[in-house]
């Protein structure tokens, strides 16, 4: 539903205020996103992922078996964080698609039952 003129103006005026207020934080909020923080957190993880595996790769040859598990079990854990923040960007980028695609099969659904109910009643 549209926000009506009073309702827009009282909004602006909260912005210009916080604009005012807290540039910085303005800033902040008016560039995140979902994909922005998404993003972020799968760099992290593959971060984490390099980490693990030159710490692997460092530590075998030494006979340190316990870093070396520590060193793959930070890989495991950074694919799998970095496999759900994938999943999470995915979702948010196609989640308008998935919108309008299920909004077309549902118009057309309801244009052939009307059609349905329309002939059953002519007959």
């Amino acid at each position: 539903m549209p926000l009506s003129d009073r309702e827009q103006q009282i909004l602006s005026d909260i912005e210009a205020r916080l604009r005012a207020e807290d540039p910085k934080f303005a800033k902040t909020v008016s560039t995140a996103s979902v994909s922005t923080d998404a993003r972020r957190r799968v760099k992290l993880a593959i971060a984490g992922l390099i980490v693990g595996f030159v710490l692997l790769l460092l530590v075998v040859p030494l006979g340190e078996v316990l870093v070396g598990v520590a060193g793959f079990a930070i890989m495991l854990a950074s694919v799998v964080y970095g496999g759900n923040q994938l999943k999470r960007l995915g979702a948010d980028q196609t989640g308008d698609l998935g919108g309008q695609l299920r909004g077309g099969f549902n118009r057309y659904l309801g244009d052939k039952r009307e059609r349905k109910d329309r002939r059953g009643r002519d007959e």
